[in-house]
């Protein structure tokens, strides 16, 4: 989930654009990684909610309301919304058959549509009515998708105690969304200079910033320690045969 803060990548310090955009990059190489998996191991490598808040994120911020004050802004979220297509088909092409639950099974394609509908009107309502940076529009998306980020780093620690052999789980993207976002969150939080008049929406956003690190940080290490004991499990036989 890339998003901006910066009005206008042209009027800030240069290190500041170089980090929106190194950040949003790295977003788009964790998507490409959870295709990658996804494919490999014939799944879905996104957790289901967090399919449908992220593509109707990208459709509301890249189609309806496009940020046209940047074109690096503009053909960044049309990326993103490409790359989210093959994710949301490879939720309809594999999910049904990766379902646990026999209800959700036997319903996986109403519920999937129920989701992506509620999910984009959802969002419509939060971009009209709830989050404002100074009582003027939230109209990059900003809040809401700092709020799809958690959620979505919060259900991956979920998706990983699910799936045991972690099929569809990349370890490379994880580090991408960790990292994409932290270097995201940093430069955000540096420049934040105007405590004074907006520290409500100062101290709401470090706490995601602060919340969806830590989360992706215990994602990261439950993978690396899955895969250090499925490591151990492999080389016990050829232990075994050498004794």
């Amino acid at each position: 989930m890339p998003y901006h803060q910066l009005v206008q990548l042209s009027s800030v310090p240069i290190w500041a654009a170089i980090a929106n955009v190194l950040g949003d990059v790295l977003w788009i190489v964790a998507y490409i990684l959870i295709i990658r998996r996804s494919f490999t191991d014939r799944t879905y490598g996104m957790p289901m909610l967090c399919v449908a808040l992220n593509f109707t994120w990208e459709f509301i911020y890249a189609v309806q309301f496009p940020f046209r004050a940047s074109i690096v802004v503009e053909l960044l979220r049309w990326a993103w919304l490409v790359t989210d297509v093959v994710i949301v088909y490879q939720l309809f092409r594999y999910g049904r058959d990766n379902q646990m639950v026999p209800l959700i099974k036997q319903y996986f394609y109403p519920i999937c549509v129920a989701m992506f509908v509620s999910a984009y009107l959802g969002q419509l309502a939060v971009h009209y009515s709830f989050f404002n940076d100074g009582f003027k529009p939230d109209r990059l998306g900003y809040t809401n998708g700092y709020i799809i980020n958690l959620v979505m780093s919060m259900l991956f620690i979920s998706m990983y105690f699910s799936r045991p052999n972690l099929q569809g789980l990349s370890v490379g993207a994880a580090w991408a969304k960790m990292l994409g976002t932290g270097i995201l969150s940093a430069a955000s939080f540096i420049s934040m200079t105007d405590w004074q008049h907006n520290w409500q929406v100062y101290c709401f956003r470090v706490y995601l910033y602060a919340t969806v690190f830590i989360f992706d940080v215990i994602y990261i290490r439950l993978l690396y320690r899955r895969r250090a004991v499925a490591a151990d499990h492999s080389e016990e036989p050829g232990m075994l045969a050498a004794a």
